[in-house]
């Protein structure tokens, strides 16, 4: 992938779709799933036989992965399945399975879309970022803490965010001297603002990066102010890891097309339209023309970095509402797909804060919320709220979309009332 990304434009786009055939092929002769989606769709081994044959398939929804995961694994492959979740953008968990060699592809990617700011791995990392929710056992602290040692990075849980953690987390810094910070877009900013408003700096910050949520101008100027540094955004999901990045130009972000094929639903380069995505490289589980529940505009610009790789203007639709405390802390909405994809019987979701002492959680579940299960919620959001916080459970048939199509998973009060 170091080498890939010089290829031209013309190479890559060769390369991608060799491996497209290599992948369809694998799929209409092992995976039970897509033998009888693409059959009832009238659609044969031999029809695909060009890009515009491709966009003809019909496009892999979350429900349908929730509803057929077993049907979407393959027959063939004895390869040994890891099992992910996420809670995904727009609020639906998705629980899904990858193999080793699609955990090296997107690796791989994720490794090289850090290097375009400079980074490279073992160099000194500050995450805000999330934290293991309900009890981790020691073996696995252990685990996490040694890994994290070896890679040189320190993480900060950033879904409780008050000056005292603020004020912790630069002290951290002074002591750990990071040369990158990467976190939540939302933590980034309260961060930022935390360290200007005391006049406080962290020296020797090379870059920034920034993922989860939707980077605007104003985030930028405030990031470049508060640590010095360039930020770098990213787009990703759990789903895929690394799907693409900005390099030094910050004109877009370079798809990674060597191990993604990124589409749009509607053949538009103006407007924005709903992301499909196609991993090249999971085999166990393949996931082709997949609604990924982000809007994006692609764009047919060449980089001046003179990477082949293409090239995404925008990502939209991911802006997660800032939930508040009776005490008047901040809680990132991001908190609750970490929390909520933990929580095996949730298909979907949508939190709904209706005063500052009472949450509603609506939810559509693959089966009856058992006791163990409603005790983690109730004290995930106590732990971060507090004790006195109301928490109401509705178990709902259908969570409303907004006129975009799009869920909204987490609702401030602003918006609420």
């Amino acid at each position: 992938m170091e080498r890939s990304q010089w290829w031209s434009r013309e190479q890559i786009r060769e390369f991608q779709w060799r491996e497209v055939q290599l992948l369809l092929q694998f799929a209409f002769r092992s995976v039970p799933y897509y033998r009888k989606k693409y059959a009832a769709a009238g659609i044969e081994p031999g029809d695909i036989k060009t890009r515009e044959d491709f966009a003809k398939l019909p496009p892999l929804t979350r429900q349908e992965i929730s509803e057929h995961r077993a049907e979407l694994c393959s027959e063939e492959r004895g390869a040994r399945l890891i099992p992910h979740a996420t809670g995904g953008s727009s609020g639906v968990p998705t629980r899904f399975f990858i193999t080793l060699d699609s955990y090296d592809w997107r690796c791989a990617a994720s490794a090289r879309a850090y290097s375009w700011s400079g980074y490279r791995m073992g160099e000194r990392a500050l995450y805000l970022w999330g934290a293991p929710v309900g009890h981790v056992s020691r073996f696995k602290r252990a685990k996490l803490d040694a890994y994290r040692s070896l890679r040189r990075e320190r993480i900060v849980p950033t879904f409780l965010q008050t000056p005292e953690l603020w004020q912790e987390t630069f002290e951290a810094a002074l002591r750990f001297q990071p040369e990158f910070i990467v976190g939540y877009v939302s933590s980034l900013e309260q961060f930022a603002q935390f360290l200007l408003a005391r006049d406080l700096s962290i020296p020797g910050i090379r870059a920034v990066l920034a993922a989860a949520e939707p980077v605007y101008k104003a985030t930028r100027d405030l990031v470049g102010k508060a640590f010095r540094a360039p930020l770098f955004d990213t787009y990703g999901s759990r789903e895929f890891m690394s799907i693409a990045a900005e390099c030094e130009h910050h004109d877009g972000m370079h798809i990674h097309a060597d191990n993604l094929l990124l589409e749009t639903e509607a053949d538009s380069r103006e407007f924005p339209s709903e992301l499909l995505v196609t991993d090249l490289h999971n085999y166990g589980m393949p996931f082709i023309r997949y609604r990924i529940g982000d809007l994006g505009s692609l764009t047919d610009s060449v980089c001046a970095c003179g990477r082949g790789l293409p090239l995404i203007r925008k990502i939209e639709g991911r802006t997660l509402e800032v939930l508040r405390t009776r005490d008047g802390r901040t809680v990132p909405g991001e908190f609750f797909p970490h929390l909520l994809k933990d929580i095996g019987e949730v298909r979907e979701y949508q939190v709904r804060q209706t005063s500052l002492d009472e949450i509603e959680l609506s939810l559509v579940l693959e089966h009856g919320l058992s006791e163990s299960s409603q005790a983690l919620l109730r004290q995930e959001i106590a732990r971060i709220f507090s004790p006195a916080t109301r928490v109401t459970i509705k178990p709902v048939d259908v969570i409303p979309q907004l006129p975009s199509g799009k869920r909204r998973r987490a609702v401030g009060m602003e918006i609420a009332g």
